[in-house]
């Protein structure tokens, strides 16, 4: 008995030991400022309902980062993705004036995002590299008119490297790093943009990025493997590569190698965790409007248990004062009469000569860039284009940059009315970016073209060939597309405004936009393909006309267009926000929480068909939307599904109509082949988990 004794003792013992050493971090997920130094409008949905909400402000989000540290000391800020681009504040002092806030913040390690590449290669650098010689910072410094100031956090990047000097073939920023907390070491890998030289050559002098799933695959097991190695209990990925991406990598890399890709890149709002066959979580906290909280509960013995939480950053956050105050003095200059300011960039003429709080005008249909096919914002700003030029159409980049704006009349929940005013500093978040416009000439083939690649990048089955940035904004066409095709074969038909079929041989004027590298006389928005491109010169100013002014003109004029129509017809009536969690599909999703089930194959000897049903079941916890990609797995190589629709990575797949809610099923109908003239015998795949 008195073993017996001892032995439940020692139990007791063991059992208290190990609760004793169960420890809880925090990480906080700060993605996509975007230089937002206050708060904005925002469009959220609450109870069903899209209302608008003041969101973000450094000054609420200091708040917040303060409780959450007394709450668990254990806690780790990070900053994900775009940060000292998206503002007039920013654009004007090359990032500057969103500096000193940030550092207050008290950052741990950090990314950058695309837009951070966008004040060209050498701010890039005095502001990220912090091993640069005085020789090299010097020579750097001649190029750019004003002092670049630097966070005071590491930032990382595993998947960038440079081609210049004695470093080249090396990672310009440290790939990784370990930071100990609470106890624990916990290993980050950085991924920052790979399509900084699709934004344009320019901002990609000197630098290479790793490209396509493969490379990514291997580069994340690597440095998991390697952080690992080093004692890392926990290994994080920080990836500005956008969810779809993420979702794709955390599929196929190895079991256990990451615990959570902490996404930033595609704006979305996960507030369910997705889980990855790889065991990894992929979360997303928004933009600047909210911020993600992941408490991490580590045992030694058992698994780490992950509670993930998004934190919105309303009007029920008080403002830190300290933090208000950094944020007063960096826009104090921009609240002046006259600002006077130019935008320091090599031979940029475009000037701020206005408070940005002045109002412009006042807009009498809602304004905002929520939408990835088509937006409000596009329409408006592509009729405005077209009416001061004349031209048979007009084209602007799909930016995901946003400053949602209410129409006149609008009844909020706390029953003030919108009075539809429209800012200087509205106009630049809307158009943060230091384009001119210009006009030409492009044939009916062309138009088609780049409407076709800019469909595959931004609804791909395979998320590789996503290219980052939502759907160019068209005036003069209307388009009908079928979202659930193939590349390349989702542009459907495109007519002119009246009505009138555009030929591949039809000649067609255009207005759209020109990056300062554009000299060739050929490309619009970074289009090639384009003929007698010339620049717009505003009158006032005799300079080639930058979007700011046009916009603020039509706007103070009273003749900026009304952007409700809707031109782009999609025929597989595609869900997005806020019908769906997402803004852009989720490729990855169609197959989690699915399973598919075999039916009454039956076989036509002249054909050599089988036809039957699949039966496609709900097994996850929220509804399913339309259109599914319902992926047939597993063929053997003879076999082919005759009614596939595309193929998802290699393999077919069908489309499914219909909203399929959790528990419940459906069919499709199937009709596979078999070269060899035999029957067939095919288990269909089950899988696991949902969205």
């Amino acid at each position: 008995m008195k073993n017996l004794k001892l032995c439940l003792t020692t139990l007791a013992l063991s059992l208290a030991s190990v609760q004793a050493n169960a420890v809880t971090l925090t990480f906080i997920e700060n993605n996509d400022l975007h230089a937002h130094l206050t708060p904005h409008l925002d469009k959220v949905v609450k109870n069903g309902q899209v209302v608008y909400e003041s969101r973000g402000g450094l000054a609420r989000v200091a708040t917040l980062v303060k409780q959450i540290r007394s709450q668990n000391p254990n806690s780790v800020l990070m900053n994900v993705g775009d940060t000292y681009h998206g503002g007039v504040e920013a654009l004007y002092t090359l990032g500057n004036a969103v500096i000193d806030p940030l550092n207050a913040l008290g950052v741990d390690v950090g990314v950058p995002g695309n837009w951070d590449f966008a004040y060209g290669p050498n701010v890039f650098r005095l502001r990220y590299v912090n091993n640069l010689t005085t020789l090299q910072k010097n020579l750097l410094q001649a190029t750019v008119s004003i002092t670049v100031k630097k966070p005071v956090f590491q930032n990382i990047a595993a998947n960038m490297q440079s081609t210049l000097g004695a470093n080249s073939g090396g990672l310009l920023l440290p790939g990784t790093m370990i930071k100990t907390v609470g106890g624990v070491k916990v290993g980050f890998i950085g991924l920052t943009s790979d399509i900084v030289a699709q934004m344009d050559s320019v901002l990609a002098t000197g630098l290479s990025f790793t490209q396509g799933e493969t490379a990514y695959r291997d580069l994340i097991n690597a440095n998991a493997l390697s952080l690992r190695s080093q004692g890392a209990e926990l290994v994080m990925v920080m990836s500005e590569l956008g969810l779809q991406k993420d979702y794709r990598l955390a599929d196929v890399i190895n079991a256990g190698a990451v615990n959570v890709f902490f996404s930033a890149h595609t704006h979305d709002t996960v507030f369910t965790p997705l889980k990855a066959k790889s065991g990894a979580l992929v979360v997303q906290a928004g933009h600047d409007g909210w911020l993600g909280r992941m408490d991490v509960t580590v045992n030694s013995g058992s698994a780490p248990v992950f509670n993930w939480s998004l934190l919105p950053v309303d009007a029920s956050i008080p403002e830190d004062a300290a933090m208000k105050s950094l944020v007063d003095a960096a826009r104090a200059p921009f609240l002046a009469a006259n600002p006077n300011m130019t935008v320091p960039m090599t031979g940029m003429t475009l000037k701020l000569t206005e408070p940005i709080d002045k109002v412009l005008g006042y807009v009498y249909a809602p304004l905002d860039r929520e939408q990835a096919l088509e937006s409000t914002f596009n329409n408006a700003w592509t009729d405005t284009m077209r009416q001061q030029t004349g031209t048979d159409i007009a084209i602007t980049p799909g930016f995901r940059m946003d400053a949602p704006t209410p129409a006149a009349g609008t009844l909020y929940e706390d029953n003030h009315i919108a009075n539809g005013a429209l800012t200087v500093e509205d106009v630049y978040r809307f158009i943060p970016v230091p384009y001119t416009l210009a006009t030409g000439s492009v044939a009916g083939s062309t138009i088609k073209s780049i409407i076709e690649g800019n469909l595959t990048a931004v609804y791909s089955a395979n998320s590789f060939s996503e290219g980052g940035g939502w759907t160019d904004g068209w005036s003069g066409l209307n388009i009908n597309v079928d979202l659930s095709r193939p590349d390349g074969q989702r542009v459907q038909s495109i007519f002119r405004a009246n009505g009138t079929p555009i030929a591949d041989t039809d000649t067609l004027t255009a207005t759209g936009c020109l990056r300062p590298s554009d000299t060739t006389g050929t490309v619009l928005c970074s289009y090639d393909g384009f003929t007698n491109v010339v620049s717009l010169i505003n009158p006032a100013t005799g300079n080639p006309w930058y979007p700011q002014e046009l916009f603020g003109a039509a706007l103070a004029q009273g003749w900026l267009a009304n952007g409700a129509r809707h031109s782009i017809v999609d025929a597989a009536a595609t869900p997005a926000w806020p019908e769906q969690p997402f803004v852009q599909p989720l490729a990855v999703k169609v197959t989690s929480g699915v399973s598919l089930a075999k039916s009454g194959l039956v076989y036509n000897a002249g054909t050599q068909i089988f036809t039957g049903k699949v039966t496609v079941s709900n097994t996850g916890t929220v509804p399913l939307l339309a259109p599914l990609k319902v992926v047939i797995e597993g063929l053997p190589s003879s076999v082919t599904l005759v009614n596939a629709v595309g193929a998802y990575y290699g393999q077919p797949y069908l489309t499914l109509t219909g909203t399929l809610a959790p528990g419940s099923s459906t069919s499709v109908q199937v009709q596979f082949k078999n070269s060899a003239g035999t029957g067939i015998s095919y288990t269909p795949t089950t899988y696991s988990g949902g969205v």
